[in-house]
């Protein structure tokens, strides 16, 4: 069939080679001939390996076939290898419905997990059907390599399938030397530190340092530059041939162990070269983390394939293999082409164009006259900085960065200025003249990578350029940053939230969420749509003049605007591709990304676009409908009327008018709401000044059109077909993602954007397996790699708790891999309690809203715009005037704000809060909305059950509807018309003629409450001068420990976690009988700390830890939980007796004689004279004398636990012999550190 070809075939399916110089090799065929592998191979290595799968097509039989193939060898051998996989798999895994069947989702779901489908639209292989069948996956490390994929039409008569194409560019890219950096772990190496120390000494004594500029000609820029190429220098010759050096360095050491080893008089020897071996082989763990941007290395932990993997797709995620030549399409693979393609675009990209100066003139027209920085503002910003100052800088300076062309990290910095105050001082001159706009030569000259976006990767624009600054620049930038920061939220608008300090950027989303909301029950009909703008590389289109004009324009000092100028519009760019290095390109336009300033910039060039599009009086902005309020809140709206508006202490009330947005930007990402198509080619003019003024450009191919209310208007979906414009409403596929977060109008886009991080969530878990990490070191990646992906979401999204469980479950697998488990509450307990410190999800997803509670009770930034909608959107679903109701009485008012799951979920929050009580030292006028069916009790002579509805109270009644407040005091009458009788029957309930009330109101209240003329007088007579009003919630407090308590707005999410802990009242009393307490909260938090000190190997932590959980994995539970599989309790070694957790650790015969050479070996038998003695140490961390064991004990302890519960599964799981001499030698051997240590004490 293929003469020249290499193929397999079998009856289902095949795999050709139709390429020459292409060979498949290593092929299988399933014994149903429905699978077919192989390698596909040229003549110097392999490309990659492929699986071609055709699934029965009828139902019963795909089932058992998926069953089967997940059972295939060369399954488990995807994981770790170049695998595509393809066929018709006669499933429509794009049916959200078909792909959570039972028996296809555990396919589905690995499918995500470790690959990404090439054609993630579907192909619509049977277009009658409108299903997809045909699918090909790849690893995601192969992204930047897959490109052109295509679904070429097959002619009906041939087949009804379409052809599916993809090019596979080959990984033969030959990689560069790269940018030379200094490793700062050098600067741990002690002989290093002493080279270092003495070069820079002789660079400080030295003439050309010590002479003055006036005298040598030498500036302050000149001797930074000097001492920076010393500092280099230095670092070269020290590290020049070290790889092969620290090779032949550990083949040497290992060869003279092994030649001492049996020698005890070397014993001391031995000793120091294994430390030295040890060492070495922690530094190159180390350099591997480095590479591999890991944070965090557990003790003990030693580079493995983890960070080989990690170092790979990095390396593959910033490696172009090849570019399509602008203009003709020529497939680009020289390495010098790609350089130069490159440096053709960005020299494009980077080179200015024309500004229109009233365009300019016109945007800066709609800039509020106040929007200008004070004189002593500008003059604060150039400020010398002082060497105090300078310090800081350092301190907070980012560690194990990339660093620029001189390759010096921040580290190098650190460390001089704290050793040489010459070397502070020198650079607290070289940033005091750079506010001058007098810079180091090095400044001018900055690195940039590129690192792949998403799309074709062989279009330069689907890659993100990432200018790497020099570090000392750096500084420079940071600096500027932090004192700008200090003036920047009078000038930027609050509707810009990015890189400004105490916005949210959580508060676009919350607000974009709860408007669809609204108004997709409220006004579905109205043509309310959001434009989500893209703007085409809007940080590199800012042209240096228009940028010099904002800055002025918001009153920067000169200098300062020329020195900012001069330093980002004059530096020489060097592309950095694939390790090789470019020639110079001129930046002469852009702001560089990976600068602390530039966002900054940036809000402060976007701000007179955004003032225009606020100014501009044809686009009306969007707000909330009403509609949607309950007959009740309609009710209580009209009651809540009567509460009157005060201009002091107005901090719970809603505002009068509803709230309109125009727009939300977080930085460069602009959404402009739009109430109908005819303020569209308002808002096109408006980006068309804006373009001519800045030359920043739209791209609306990739802007979307959103419906707010999810229907699909047909004058808006017009517009879109005109201006090839994306449109979304409630019948598209999956959510819009807007900052990260989902806007969606259903459960199923909801779902759609959930499943994807959950597969992201996986993914990362099973990379993270490979670390092998102790429950120590599996909880902390957990929080912080894992978890920390969800609390960006969950901040804003109310997502489903079945979503949360499904998280919990997946990175619990992660964390306790074994059973008996241990239970999720326990992991969340604190490490000095013996859990891990793990966040709760669920918990989490309360705590995160309660930012919205604080700003509540707080005064009232000018830059929060959210809490004004927030508490309007409570006003429209409960009818309320202010929030205290909500504050106060949750449960109450939860019911009538389902509709709205922000509210809802704020609710929840509230009532897992303490109550609030009321006081009356809040104003007066607060206490008008509150309902009297909340305030009021029922009297104790009261007659029950009430028999009459005129004693019940209305539900929309409020304290509203019958007092108001007396002028020029705090006292609420009585003075508003009983015109109905549900009033005068609530006013006899309460203050009956005679006899005594049926309602009473708490005596904070009644005080200064008067129902009656003669209250009133009394009242007036018996006040004195009143103290004013404080508007203050300091008496709402938590309990966050035995002596210890945090107000309302001031505690943190971790203590307000730990409050909501099922043990948190336990670990708070006293441990006395008959109280129960789990094991593990026998042990006081001191002796916990003692034990995460330990310095003990990963394998050795989990098994003792589990241990003084009570959850090994026994015969004695293994029997109680199932009895057929496990038919017996009796050990499996000994079979004498039944194995409960001492049995399994220490009362087996075999195990009891290794602890008798344990202790006689160390010399431990006054310690430990019997079993029962070590079991004590081991469980309880004390000795028999009650107390605490020393550290050295407690390491030796673990250290034979873990070589007992290593040998013990390699007995009753492999069937090895348990031999006490070759366990308690392999103990010695694994430990011998260890021992040695303790023995020389």
């Amino acid at each position: 069939m293929f003469p020249r070809s290499s193929f397999v075939v079998s009856k289902h399916c095949a795999i050709v080679c139709l390429k020459q110089g292409l060979e498949l090799a290593d092929a299988t065929i399933s014994r149903d001939e429905r699978c077919i592998t192989a390698t596909i191979k040229d003549a110097n290595h392999t490309i990659c390996q492929i699986a071609n799968v055709y699934m029965p097509v009828h139902r019963a039989h795909r089932y058992a076939f998926l069953e089967e193939l997940m059972t295939m060898p060369f399954w488990s051998d995807m994981l770790d290898s170049q695998w595509i996989l393809l066929g018709d798999f006669n499933i429509h895994l794009h049916d959200a419905v078909e792909a959570r069947l039972p028996r296809v989702q555990p396919f589905v779901e690995w499918l995500n997990t470790h690959f990404f489908n090439c054609f993630p639209k579907g192909t619509m292989t049977l277009p009658k059907a409108g299903t997809t069948i045909d699918y090909v996956f790849a690893p995601p490390p192969m992204a930047t390599r897959i490109i052109n994929t295509q679904t070429h039409h097959i002619p009906p008569e041939w087949t009804d399938h379409s052809l599916l194409t993809i090019d596979l560019v080959t990984s033969g890219v030959k990689l560069g030397p790269g940018s030379w950096r200094l490793n700062p772990y050098l600067l741990e190496n002690r002989e290093f530190q002493a080279l270092l120390d003495k070069t820079v000494d002789m660079f400080l004594a030295s003439d050309y340092y010590t002479t003055d500029v006036a005298d040598m000609g030498v500036s302050g820029q000149e001797k930074w530059e000097s001492l920076k190429s010393i500092i280099k220098y230095c670092a070269k010759q020290f590290t020049k041939g070290q790889k092969a050096r620290f090779k032949a360095r550990v083949s040497h050491l290992q060869r003279e162990r092994e030649q001492l080893l049996g020698t005890p008089e070397e014993s001391a020897r031995i000793k120091r070269l294994e430390q030295l071996i040890e060492q070495r082989i922690q530094d190159d763990t180390r350099q591997a983390m480095l590479r591999s941007a890991t944070r965090w290395l557990e003790m003990g932990e030693q580079n493995n394939k983890y960070f080989f993997n990690v170092i790979k797709d990095r390396e593959a995620q910033q490696t172009i293999q090849s570019l399509k030549k602008a203009g003709t399409g020529e497939k680009l693979t020289d390495m010098g082409d790609i350089l130069q393609e490159a440096r053709t675009f960005y020299q494009d990209l980077y080179t200015p164009e024309d500004i229109d100066l009233a365009a300019v003139n016109s945007l800066f027209d709609n800039i509020p006259a106040d929007a200008k920085l004070q004189e002593a503002e500008a003059d604060r910003l150039i400020e010398p900085p002082s060497t105090d100052s300078v310090l800081l800088l350092l301190d907070h300076a980012p560690k194990n960065k990339s660093p620029g062309l001189d390759g010096l990290p921040f580290e190098v910095y650190r460390y001089l200025a704290a050793k040489f105050p010459a070397v502070l001082l020198l650079l607290q001159q070289v940033l005091t003249d750079a506010l001058r706009g007098v810079f180091p030569d090095s400044w001018k000259e900055t690195r940039m990578v590129l690192l792949f976006k998403k799309g074709d990767p062989e279009l330069l624009k689907n890659w993100r350029p990432l200018s790497m600054i020099n570090s000392d620049a750096k500084l420079f930038t940071k600096m500027l940053a932090n004192r700008f920061k200090r003036v920047l939220s009078r000038l930027i608008t609050p509707y810009q939230t990015g890189f400004m300090p105490h916005r949210l950027i959580s508060d676009n989303a919350w607000l974009n969420q709860t408007l669809m909301t609204n108004l997709r029950d409220a006004a579905p009909q109205d043509p309310n749509v959001a434009v989500l703008l893209d703007q085409e590389k809007a940080y590199d289109r800012v042209n240096p003049t228009y940028l010099a004009m904002v800055l002025r324009q918001f009153g920067f000092p000169a200098s300062l605007v020329s020195s900012v100028s001069s330093l980002f519009f004059g530096t020489r760019i060097s592309l950095s591709i694939n390790g090789w290095l470019g020639a110079p390109i001129d930046q002469q336009r852009g702001l560089r990304q990976g600068d602390p300033l530039s966002p900054l910039l940036f809000n402060l060039a976007f701000e007179p676009f955004l003032r225009t599009i606020l100014a501009c009086p044809s686009l009306q902005g969007v707000s909330m409908s009403t509609a949607v309020r309950a007959p009740l809140a309609g009710r209580i709206s009209r009651a809540s009327s009567l509460v009157p508006v005060q201009g002091d202490h107005d901090l719970l009330r809603a505002p009068a008018t509803p709230p309109r947005v125009k727009l939300l930007s977080y930085a460069d990402d602009l959404e402009v709401f739009l109430t109908s198509t005819a303020e569209w080619p308002v808002l096109l003019s408006l980006l068309s000044l804006y373009g001519k003024a800045s030359n920043a450009k739209v791209n609306l191919e990739k802007t979307v059109l959103l419906s707010l209310s999810g229907e699909a208007h047909a004058d808006w979906k017009r517009v879109t077909e005109t201006s090839n414009i994306e449109w979304y409403d409630s019948s598209s596929v999956g959510s819009v993602r807007y900052l990260g977060y989902p806007l969606y109008h259903t459960e199923e886009q909801l779902q759609h954007f959930l499943n994807s991080i959950t597969v992201k969530i996986q993914r990362h878990c099973n990379l993270l397996t490979k670390r092998q990490l102790s429950i120590r070191g599996k909880g902390l990646v957990a929080n912080s790699l894992l978890l920390s992906r969800l609390w960006h979401l969950l901040r804003v999204v109310v997502v489903p708790d079945k979503w949360l469980e499904e998280i919990q479950r997946v990175v619990r697998q992660y964390i306790v891999s074994f059973w008996p488990t241990v239970a999720w509450d326990s992991l969340c307990l604190p490490r000095k309690h013996g859990g891990i410190g793990l966040v709760d999800i669920k918990k989490q997803h309360l705590a995160l809203h309660l930012i919205y509670v604080k700003r509540l009770l707080r005064p009232r930034s000018p830059a929060d715009f959210l809490t004004p909608w927030l508490m309007y959107t409570f006003h429209v679903y409960s009818g309320h005037a202010t929030v205290l109701p909500l504050l106060l009485y949750p449960r109450t008012c939860w019911p009538r704000v389902r509709k709205c799951p922000h509210l809802e979920h704020l609710a929840r929050l509230l009532t897992r809060l303490p109550p609030l009580t009321l006081t009356p030292e809040w104003p007066s006028w607060w206490l008008l909305d509150l309902p009297w069916l909340q305030v009021c009790s029922l009297s104790p002579t009261a007659t029950l059950p009430l028999t009459r509805n005129s004693d019940k109270l209305p539900p929309h009644a409020l304290i509203a509807s019958l007092l108001s407040v007396l002028p020029n005091s705090h006292i609420l009458v009585c003075v508003r018309p009983r015109d109905t009788a549900a009033l005068q029957h609530l006013f006899n309930a309460l203050c009956p003629i005679e006899g005594p009330p049926v309602w009473v109101v708490p005596a904070p209240l009644r005080s200064v409450m008067a129902f009656t003329a003669p209250e009133r007088t009394a009242l007036l007579e018996s006040s004195t001068t009143p103290s004013p009003p404080t508007a203050s919630f300091s008496h709402w407090f938590i309990t966050t420990g035995p002596r210890s308590k945090a107000t309302v707005d001031k505690i943190t999410l971790g203590a307000l976690r730990r409050s909501w802990h099922p043990s948190f009242d336990m670990l708070r009393r006293p441990a006395h009988p008959p109280g129960y307490r789990p094991p593990h909260l026998l042990l006081p938090p001191h002796l916990w700390r003692d034990f995460w000190s330990l310095c003990l190997p990963p394998k050795a932590f989990t098994p003792w830890w589990r241990l003084l959980h009570g959850h090994l994995s026994v015969q004695v539970r293994l029997h109680s939980m199932n009895r057929v599989k496990y038919p017996s309790p009796l050990c499996k070694m000994c079979h004498e007796a039944t194995e409960d957790e001492y049995h399994m650790v220490i009362g087996c015969s075999m195990k009891s004689l290794f602890w008798y050479e344990f202790v006689s070996h160390l010399g431990l038998a006054d310690l430990f004279p019997t079993d029962e003695a070590i079991w004590i140490g081991l469980t309880t961390l004390h000795g028999q004398d009650n107390n605490p064991l020393d550290i050295s004990i407690l390491e030796l302890l673990g250290a034979a636990f873990s070589s007992i519960w290593q040998h013990h599964w390699g007995c009753t799981i492999d069937g090895k012999s348990w031999i006490t001499r070759a366990v308690f030698s392999s103990f010695l051997e694994d430990h011998s550190k260890l021992i040695s240590s303790f023995l020389d004490m």
